[in-house]
């Protein structure tokens, strides 16, 4: 099931391995795309797919806030997306992304919180309380409105990290891939966060004017 949702959303955009990742983490990475192909406008997805909902679930999880969110409906519906994972306690690539991602965020100006949105799920949902995800995004500068950072039972975490492949028996071996993604238009793109953060911020422009363009070229209801 995984796969043939996958397959319908755009191609994934792969890069030079991550100078940020865990050891072994994300060996499925294959290395030397050109930044052409990276910034390459996405693909609407074909007819037939998996309906998003029913793929991402709409599994309960609790943000930093302590606030109970619903992972498509709340996270995703309508909205370009920017997920990660990481986990609260990482002293390395976790921080390093997260601060990158800050950058980008940056960079996205006035879309970021209205129209592209951040989403940090954790890969150590048993260690990594409300709280703890709360002083991890303090101390990088990562707690705000537009940004939220996840956990819940390690069952359902586990689930939507399965669901983006993201999934490893060790937390320390998560994925640092990042996922950009429109999942109600069935596009998503697969970045490495060693990028420049202007060329990941350019990436979710790319898909949130996509789906401008798709809707601008629609044809106009006459009465």
């Amino acid at each position: 099931m995984r796969q043939l949702f996958l397959a319908a959303c755009t191609a994934f955009a792969l890069v030079a391995p991550s100078a940020f990742a865990h050891e072994d983490a994300h060996k499925d990475t294959q290395p030397g795309a050109s930044p052409q192909a990276q910034a390459a406008k996405p693909k609407a997805a074909a007819a037939g797919t998996h309906d998003p909902r029913a793929y991402f679930t709409d599994t309960g999880f609790v943000t930093q806030d302590g606030r109970k969110v619903r992972f498509y409906t709340d996270m995703l519906k309508d909205r370009v997306v920017i997920v990660n994972v990481m986990y609260a306690s990482c002293k390395e690539a976790c921080p390093l992304i997260t601060r990158q991602l800050t950058e980008v965020r940056d960079d996205l100006g006035e879309l970021f919180g209205k129209t592209v949105f951040f989403v940090s799920i954790t890969s150590d949902p048993e260690r990594d309380t409300p709280e703890a995800l709360k002083r991890f995004a303090k101390e990088q500068h990562a707690d705000v409105a537009g940004w939220s950072f996840l956990t819940g039972s390690k069952d359902d975490v586990d689930g939507i990290l399965r669901r983006f492949g993201a999934y490893s028996e060790n937390v320390e071996e998560h994925a640092t891939v990042l996922y950009i993604l429109d999942v109600d238009n069935k596009r998503m793109r697969r970045m490495l966060p060693n990028l420049p953060p202007k060329a990941i911020a350019e990436a979710a422009r790319i898909i949130a004017a996509a789906d401008k363009h798709v809707a601008s070229t629609a044809a106009p209801v006459r009465d």
